[in-house]
């Protein structure tokens, strides 16, 4: 029986990481493209990544919920269930993509002006922002399709929708960043198109799945006038579904914070330290990844009310968090003057790169048990216990630490990362404490195996 369930979460997890790992590989490609363009380039892209990740998180917190109630109804075997969840957040996600896609996009420059510090770099920063937000849609739409495929297991096709987003991505940047094959030298600009082209790419595979391919899923009846929402699918979404859009909304803003902290410094730290964060994005497209997995086979066993069974998938999923982090770990620390030489050339920028990758390997197993722990609490229906660990780590303690790490402490870019270890320390810990506690009180609810 262990080993059918070991079998059912690789099942789900290893397409769930590829998935993940496809986006990581495709910003570390479109990084390298860039960075023919010098360092300030790689800044003026990077310091749009928060601001950005703000928008996007209401979509992400959407595509989270949808994944659990989906996944929760799956287990009950209740399709109208199901499809009740998915059309009203997609609904949502269509009207609040077209209303902060606008408003963003208009409000570039000022948005920028408050979150990039460094004027050689704040132009070309407005230009990709601009861009990239215009079109939003197409990211929160994939978002919350893909996410909700999650919910069923189906995450083959979500690595493909993905896959067609960074092939896509990848051709158009080199086609327009530098001009090839006749196509204009557009530099940034060239950078935000690919981007877009890329999430309109994988929105249409992961649409064309729902409509010719699912059984389980459907866009049936999505749009009905005359469509009445079940209120018990309305108080869910307004509520647990509000608690992780606040959770994203104050762990982005919490980000954010420390990312104006970090654009006070030069261009060349930060353009080391944006190299270092994509080693940090892959530990997290691990996690992500099994999280994935997590959060649908405890989901599911929550709908069904076999407790033994959740945490049985959950012990297999830091088993598999934690071989995952050690392997990383390893990796990024023997391969770290390689990796940083594809980026830079000079011997000062690949010197500090081998001494992030050894933080970076520190935080890695602490980022990839936390997401794990964190993925168990949502299967469950716990909403608010992340909500308040985020708040408290991210949106309080990271910033704080930036702050007095680089202005009263003058420790420059190595004050941003030890903040980092702090925030994330403190996270992993409430993080284990908290779904302990609540595990705990599942045993008292008796359950079946």
């Amino acid at each position: 029986m262990e080993r059918q369930k070991i079998q059912e979460m690789v099942k789900i997890a290893v397409p769930a990481i590829l998935e993940s790992m496809v986006s990581v590989i495709i910003s570390s490609i479109d990084t390298k493209m860039i960075s023919v363009l010098g360092k300030p380039a790689i800044s003026a892209v990077s310091f749009t990544s928060q601001p950005k990740l703000i928008f996007f998180a209401v979509f992400y917190a959407l595509g989270t919920a949808a994944s659990v109630f989906v996944a929760q109804a799956f287990g009950k075997k209740d399709k109208k269930e199901a499809n009740g969840y998915f059309h009203l957040i997609l609904r949502i996600a269509v009207i609040l993509s077209l209303i902060l896609g606008a408003l963003s996009a208009l409000l570039a420059e000022p948005i920028m002006m408050l979150c990039n510090r460094q004027p050689d770099t704040l132009d070309m920063s407005v230009s990709f922002f601009r861009i990239i937000m215009m079109f939003l849609i197409f990211q929160a739409l994939t978002t919350v399709l893909n996410s909700s495929l999650r919910g069923i297991g189906k995450t083959k096709v979500t690595l493909i929708s993905n896959i067609a987003m960074g092939a896509t991505d990848i051709i158009f940047n080199y086609l327009l960043i530098e001009g090839h094959c006749g196509f204009p030298r557009l530099e940034i600009v060239g950078d935000a198109i690919a981007t877009v082209l890329g999430t309109a790419a994988a929105f249409a595979v992961s649409l064309f799945f729902i409509i010719r391919e699912s059984d389980f899923l459907s866009l049936s009846g999505l749009f009905k006038k005359d469509r009445h929402t079940d209120p018990v699918i309305l108080g869910n979404v307004r509520s647990k579904a509000g608690d992780i859009v606040i959770e994203n909304l104050l762990t982005r803003v919490g980000f954010l914070l420390s990312s104006i902290i970090l654009s006070g410094l030069s261009s060349d730290q930060t353009a080391v330290y944006s190299v270092g964060m994509i080693l940090m994005n892959y530990s997290f497209a691990f996690g992500d990844g099994i999280q994935s997995a997590v959060v649908s086979l405890t989901g599911r066993s929550m709908g069904a009310r076999k407790y033994d069974e959740l945490k049985q998938y959950l012990r297999i999923g830091v088993m598999i968090g934690a071989i995952c982090a050690s392997g990383l770990s390893i990796l990024y620390i023997s391969g770290a003057s390689w990796f940083f030489g594809l980026f830079f050339k000079d011997a000062e920028a690949i010197s500090e790169g081998i001494a992030t990758s050894m933080i970076v390997a520190l935080i890695t197993v602490l980022q990839i048990l936390r997401i794990i722990c964190v993925g168990a609490m949502r299967g469950m229906g716990e909403t608010k216990d992340p909500q308040r660990i985020s708040t408290i780590c991210v949106f309080a303690l990271n910033p704080l630490l930036s702050l007095l790490f680089t202005a009263a402490i003058p420790l420059g870019i190595w004050g941003i990362w030890l903040s980092s270890v702090i925030s994330q320390l403190a996270w992993f810990l409430m993080g284990v404490l908290l779904c302990r506690k609540h595990i705990m009180r599942l045993g008292t609810n008796g359950g079946t195996s």
